[in-house]
Protein backbone atom coordinates (compact mmCIF):
# COMPACT_ATOMS: atom_id res chain seq x y z
CA UNK A 1 0.00 0.00 0.00
CA UNK A 2 1.24 3.84 -0.99
CA UNK A 3 2.49 5.59 2.13
CA UNK A 4 -0.01 8.51 2.50
CA UNK A 5 0.73 11.64 3.64
CA UNK A 6 -0.41 13.31 7.15
CA UNK A 7 -1.95 16.30 4.99
CA UNK A 8 -4.00 13.63 3.12
CA UNK A 9 -4.90 11.66 6.27
CA UNK A 10 -6.53 14.43 7.24
CA UNK A 11 -8.00 15.50 4.02
CA UNK A 12 -9.76 11.82 4.45
CA UNK A 13 -10.84 13.00 7.80
CA UNK A 14 -12.47 16.10 6.86
CA UNK A 15 -14.11 14.76 3.65
CA UNK A 16 -15.96 11.47 5.23
CA UNK A 17 -16.95 10.09 2.66
CA UNK A 18 -15.06 6.98 0.09
CA UNK A 19 -11.96 8.17 -0.76
CA UNK A 20 -8.98 6.49 -3.21
CA UNK A 21 -5.35 7.69 -2.49
CA UNK A 22 -2.94 8.47 -5.89
CA UNK A 23 0.42 8.10 -4.77
CA UNK A 24 2.46 10.81 -6.08
CA UNK A 25 4.49 9.79 -9.60
CA UNK A 26 1.06 8.56 -10.96
CA UNK A 27 0.73 9.27 -14.68
CA UNK A 28 -1.68 12.14 -15.37
CA UNK A 29 -3.26 9.93 -18.17
CA UNK A 30 -4.00 6.99 -15.28
CA UNK A 31 -5.17 9.43 -12.69
CA UNK A 32 -8.16 10.85 -15.56
CA UNK A 33 -8.94 6.87 -16.50
CA UNK A 34 -9.83 6.83 -12.98
CA UNK A 35 -11.83 9.79 -12.90
CA UNK A 36 -13.97 9.17 -16.05
CA UNK A 37 -14.72 5.76 -15.17
CA UNK A 38 -16.05 6.88 -11.66
CA UNK A 39 -18.08 9.65 -13.71
CA UNK A 40 -19.45 7.52 -16.13
CA UNK A 41 -21.19 6.01 -12.96
CA UNK A 42 -22.25 8.64 -10.92
CA UNK A 43 -25.74 8.41 -11.01
CA UNK A 44 -25.54 4.61 -9.94
CA UNK A 45 -23.21 5.72 -6.88
CA UNK A 46 -25.11 8.47 -6.21
CA UNK A 47 -21.77 10.78 -5.67
CA UNK A 48 -20.16 13.20 -7.79
CA UNK A 49 -16.12 12.66 -8.05
CA UNK A 50 -13.84 14.93 -7.06
CA UNK A 51 -10.12 14.81 -7.28
CA UNK A 52 -7.39 17.02 -4.95
CA UNK A 53 -4.05 17.31 -5.15
CA UNK A 54 -2.00 18.17 -2.81
CA UNK A 55 1.83 20.34 -3.11
CA UNK A 56 2.57 21.23 -0.03
CA UNK A 57 -0.28 23.89 1.25
CA UNK A 58 -3.17 23.88 2.51
CA UNK A 59 -4.83 27.05 2.07
CA UNK A 60 -8.23 27.74 2.98
CA UNK A 61 -8.61 24.06 4.26
CA UNK A 62 -6.44 25.29 6.87
CA UNK A 63 -9.65 26.94 8.49
CA UNK A 64 -12.01 24.43 8.03
CA UNK A 65 -15.42 24.79 10.40
CA UNK A 66 -17.31 21.47 10.96
CA UNK A 67 -19.35 19.95 8.12
CA UNK A 68 -22.97 20.63 9.36
CA UNK A 69 -21.76 24.35 10.27
CA UNK A 70 -20.32 24.88 6.87
CA UNK A 71 -22.89 23.43 5.47
CA UNK A 72 -25.55 25.14 7.06
CA UNK A 73 -23.77 28.60 6.26
CA UNK A 74 -23.03 28.03 2.56
CA UNK A 75 -26.43 26.75 1.67
CA UNK A 76 -28.23 30.02 3.52
CA UNK A 77 -26.18 32.14 1.85
CA UNK A 78 -28.69 34.22 -0.63
CA UNK A 79 -27.50 32.76 -4.21
CA UNK A 80 -26.12 34.99 -6.88
CA UNK A 81 -27.40 35.64 -10.28
CA UNK A 82 -24.37 34.58 -12.33
CA UNK A 83 -24.93 36.41 -15.18
CA UNK A 84 -25.99 39.30 -13.51
CA UNK A 85 -22.48 39.35 -11.41
CA UNK A 86 -20.40 38.69 -14.83
CA UNK A 87 -21.83 41.81 -16.05
CA UNK A 88 -21.06 43.67 -13.38
CA UNK A 89 -17.96 42.43 -13.44
CA UNK A 90 -17.14 42.62 -17.24
CA UNK A 91 -18.50 46.72 -16.58
CA UNK A 92 -16.14 47.03 -13.70
CA UNK A 93 -13.23 45.57 -15.24
CA UNK A 94 -13.43 47.61 -18.76
CA UNK A 95 -13.40 50.97 -17.07
CA UNK A 96 -9.75 50.42 -16.12
CA UNK A 97 -8.79 50.66 -19.56
CA UNK A 98 -8.90 53.02 -22.03
CA UNK A 99 -11.17 51.84 -25.47
CA UNK A 100 -7.60 51.23 -27.07
CA UNK A 101 -6.26 49.05 -23.69
CA UNK A 102 -9.22 47.11 -23.86
CA UNK A 103 -9.38 45.99 -27.67
CA UNK A 104 -5.70 45.17 -27.30
CA UNK A 105 -6.79 43.42 -23.92
CA UNK A 106 -8.91 41.01 -25.87
CA UNK A 107 -7.53 40.48 -29.12
CA UNK A 108 -7.92 38.46 -32.41
CA UNK A 109 -9.39 35.18 -31.44
CA UNK A 110 -6.77 32.81 -32.15
CA UNK A 111 -2.96 31.82 -30.79
CA UNK A 112 -4.04 29.44 -27.93
CA UNK A 113 -3.28 26.09 -26.90
CA UNK A 114 -4.88 22.89 -26.42
CA UNK A 115 -5.42 21.60 -22.94
CA UNK A 116 -7.06 18.31 -22.44
CA UNK A 117 -4.78 16.87 -18.71
CA UNK A 118 -5.37 18.50 -15.32
CA UNK A 119 -2.53 20.10 -14.80
CA UNK A 120 -2.98 21.23 -11.96
CA UNK A 121 -2.10 18.04 -10.69
CA UNK A 122 1.45 18.23 -12.15
CA UNK A 123 4.41 18.39 -10.64
CA UNK A 124 6.27 20.11 -13.10
CA UNK A 125 10.17 18.42 -12.37
CA UNK A 126 8.78 15.05 -12.50
CA UNK A 127 5.88 15.69 -15.20
CA UNK A 128 3.67 13.56 -13.42
CA UNK A 129 1.11 13.68 -10.26
CA UNK A 130 1.46 15.31 -7.01
CA UNK A 131 0.23 12.67 -4.44
CA UNK A 132 -3.87 13.16 -4.71
CA UNK A 133 -7.09 12.21 -3.31
CA UNK A 134 -10.35 11.25 -5.42
CA UNK A 135 -13.26 11.28 -3.68
CA UNK A 136 -16.70 10.22 -4.00
CA UNK A 137 -18.56 13.54 -2.73
CA UNK A 138 -22.02 12.75 -1.65
CA UNK A 139 -24.01 15.65 -3.36
CA UNK A 140 -26.68 14.99 -6.54
CA UNK A 141 -25.38 17.92 -9.01
CA UNK A 142 -21.70 18.36 -9.50
CA UNK A 143 -21.65 21.88 -8.71
CA UNK A 144 -22.80 20.98 -4.96
CA UNK A 145 -19.14 19.92 -4.18
CA UNK A 146 -18.35 23.54 -3.01
CA UNK A 147 -21.32 22.73 -0.31
CA UNK A 148 -18.97 19.77 0.74
CA UNK A 149 -14.93 21.17 0.66
CA UNK A 150 -14.33 24.53 0.78
CA UNK A 151 -12.67 26.93 -1.37
CA UNK A 152 -12.11 30.44 -2.62
CA UNK A 153 -12.53 34.04 -0.60
CA UNK A 154 -8.42 35.16 -0.89
CA UNK A 155 -6.99 37.96 -2.81
CA UNK A 156 -9.19 38.28 -6.54
CA UNK A 157 -10.47 34.80 -6.19
CA UNK A 158 -14.51 34.87 -5.79
CA UNK A 159 -16.10 33.45 -2.80
CA UNK A 160 -17.39 29.91 -1.83
CA UNK A 161 -20.81 30.78 -2.27
CA UNK A 162 -20.12 32.97 -5.84
CA UNK A 163 -17.61 29.48 -7.23
CA UNK A 164 -20.82 27.27 -6.23
CA UNK A 165 -23.88 29.33 -8.36
CA UNK A 166 -21.02 30.28 -11.26
CA UNK A 167 -20.03 26.15 -10.96
CA UNK A 168 -23.95 25.80 -11.73
CA UNK A 169 -24.21 28.02 -14.28
CA UNK A 170 -21.44 26.85 -16.65
CA UNK A 171 -22.73 23.28 -15.73
CA UNK A 172 -26.26 24.20 -17.51
CA UNK A 173 -24.63 26.36 -19.89
CA UNK A 174 -21.88 24.29 -21.04
CA UNK A 175 -21.84 20.78 -19.46
CA UNK A 176 -19.03 21.67 -17.02
CA UNK A 177 -17.87 19.66 -14.76
CA UNK A 178 -15.77 20.70 -11.12
CA UNK A 179 -12.57 18.22 -11.20
CA UNK A 180 -9.71 18.80 -9.52
CA UNK A 181 -8.92 21.62 -6.68
CA UNK A 182 -5.91 22.47 -5.00
CA UNK A 183 -4.87 25.02 -2.34
CA UNK A 184 -5.44 27.76 -4.93
CA UNK A 185 -6.67 25.73 -8.42
CA UNK A 186 -9.93 24.79 -9.77
CA UNK A 187 -9.82 22.59 -12.90
CA UNK A 188 -13.52 21.20 -14.89
CA UNK A 189 -14.11 19.00 -17.40
CA UNK A 190 -15.57 20.12 -20.49
CA UNK A 191 -16.41 19.85 -24.08
CA UNK A 192 -14.62 22.66 -26.69
CA UNK A 193 -16.68 25.84 -27.65
CA UNK A 194 -18.40 25.28 -31.45
CA UNK A 195 -18.04 28.20 -32.24
CA UNK A 196 -15.95 31.96 -31.76
CA UNK A 197 -18.68 33.67 -30.50
CA UNK A 198 -19.66 31.44 -27.41
CA UNK A 199 -16.29 30.82 -27.18
CA UNK A 200 -14.92 35.01 -26.75
CA UNK A 201 -18.05 35.47 -24.43
CA UNK A 202 -17.21 32.28 -22.08
CA UNK A 203 -13.86 33.63 -22.25
CA UNK A 204 -14.49 37.67 -20.90
CA UNK A 205 -16.73 35.39 -18.51
CA UNK A 206 -13.62 33.56 -17.12
CA UNK A 207 -11.38 36.30 -17.35
CA UNK A 208 -13.61 38.37 -14.78
CA UNK A 209 -13.89 35.03 -12.64
CA UNK A 210 -9.76 34.57 -12.78
CA UNK A 211 -7.73 37.17 -14.66
CA UNK A 212 -4.69 35.06 -14.24
CA UNK A 213 -5.35 32.67 -16.66
CA UNK A 214 -4.83 36.09 -18.97
CA UNK A 215 -2.62 38.51 -17.29
CA UNK A 216 -0.08 35.41 -16.65
CA UNK A 217 -1.46 32.80 -18.76
CA UNK A 218 -2.62 33.26 -22.79
CA UNK A 219 -2.06 37.04 -22.97
CA UNK A 220 -5.30 38.20 -24.59
CA UNK A 221 -8.73 37.22 -24.02
CA UNK A 222 -9.10 36.07 -27.70
CA UNK A 223 -6.33 33.60 -26.90
CA UNK A 224 -8.27 32.11 -24.28
CA UNK A 225 -11.53 32.28 -26.83
CA UNK A 226 -9.40 30.22 -28.44
CA UNK A 227 -8.03 28.06 -25.91
CA UNK A 228 -11.64 26.94 -25.15
CA UNK A 229 -12.46 25.86 -28.50
CA UNK A 230 -9.97 23.40 -28.49
CA UNK A 231 -9.90 22.45 -24.83
CA UNK A 232 -11.42 19.43 -22.94
CA UNK A 233 -10.07 21.04 -19.59
CA UNK A 234 -10.62 24.70 -18.25
CA UNK A 235 -7.77 25.73 -15.81
CA UNK A 236 -8.35 28.21 -13.18
CA UNK A 237 -5.27 29.30 -11.03
CA UNK A 238 -4.98 32.51 -8.52
CA UNK A 239 -1.45 34.08 -7.69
Amino acid sequence: MAKISEQAKKFIEYLDCPCEVIPAGTEISSIMNIYDDLYAKRDIGGYTPMIFGFDGYFGVWDEWQARGEYQKEVMSEKPIIPAEWFRQRIKENREFYTAEEWEKNIGAVGGGDENRIFGGLMDYDTRKSTECVIAKIPVENPWEVFSWVPFGGWNECPTNDEIMYIAKYWYEKHGAIPAVMTHDILEFAARPVKDKISAMDLALEQYVFCSDIVDQGVGTIGALADTLMKSSVWYFWWD
